[in-house]
């Protein structure tokens, strides 16, 4: 019988997984055929992370503590969701453990998040950040912290007037190219938008979600600076926010708003 080198195995099996990487029962078949399958499609599984409450964040931190996985196994996790109902000290110790994420959703509650949170998010090498404006404006900003160099998508939930030190926080962010600005009162994000318009004027998308039945009122109250700006999108809500912020090849709020962007800007060239 013909032997596949182990490289070329893995490949079949991680092709044969990842467009379906959430389906448990596709992934004990898989992990049935062989041990070092096994491996291989647990790497994927963990590869993204969701933690919707303590209590799931308490079982997650018990396997981590059952030493069934191999030493440092949880450097594969590169995408991680915390929820708002989940502990800020869990939280933290969950971020002390998988220090390779790569897309965050930080929802904790700003009452319960450990001081140690916004530390830990500044040592990972971030590229995508779901984060509420509170906790983001307190993540250091030194030189030597990873992610001022390697965020480039930044989603921030407004609920207090701007921090007065946000503006110069995003400034440092020298790769950071897509924004987008939620809340629960639109109103309360237009400050932000004419903000970022003025500090980040490199930026190459910038999304307001808001109810599908306020577009054209939201795009009516934009700023100024915003209303003649191609980049500024006013985007409806997705029904599934999960589903947009686990980045797994399918189309999100990113992508959308950036054909958008690209519609906009063909069409002013043909003019």
């Amino acid at each position: 019988m013909l032997e596949l080198p182990l490289e070329l195995e893995c490949q079949i099996f991680e092709l044969a997984f990842k467009p379906n990487s959430r389906n448990i029962q596709l992934k004990v078949t898989l992990c049935l055929v062989a041990r070092r399958v096994q491996v291989w499609i647990d790497r994927i599984f963990h590869g993204l992370v969701a933690i919707r409450d303590d209590r799931g964040g308490q079982r997650f931190l018990s396997l981590i503590r059952s030493n069934s996985k191999p030493a440092d196994f949880f450097r594969v996790v590169k995408t991680l969701s915390l929820a708002y109902s989940l502990d800020g000290g869990t939280a933290g110790n969950i971020l002390a453990v998988c220090p390779n994420v790569q897309s965050l959703t930080c929802w904790v509650a700003s009452s319960v998040a450990s001081r140690k949170l916004p530390l830990l998010i500044s040592r990972l090498p971030l590229q995508r950040l779901s984060i509420q404006v509170s906790h983001f404006s307190r993540i250091p900003a030194t030189l030597s912290e990873t992610w001022l160099s390697s965020l480039t998508h930044l989603d921030l939930y407004v609920d207090t007037r701007p921090p007065p030190q946000l503006s110069q926080l995003l400034t440092h962010l020298a790769h950071l190219s897509h924004i987008c600005l939620s809340s629960a009162i639109v109103r309360a994000a237009m400050e932000y938008v004419e903000m970022v318009c003025s500090s980040r004027p490199r930026f190459q998308v910038l999304i307001v979600p808001c109810h599908a039945t306020l577009v054209s009122w939201v795009e009516a109250i934009l700023p100024p600076t915003a209303k003649d700006d191609d980049r500024v999108v006013v985007q409806a809500i997705p029904q599934d926010v999960r589903e947009d912020w686990a980045y797994v090849g399918h189309s999100d709020m990113w992508s959308l708003a950036e054909a958008s962007v690209k519609l906009r800007k063909n069409s002013v060239g043909q003019e």
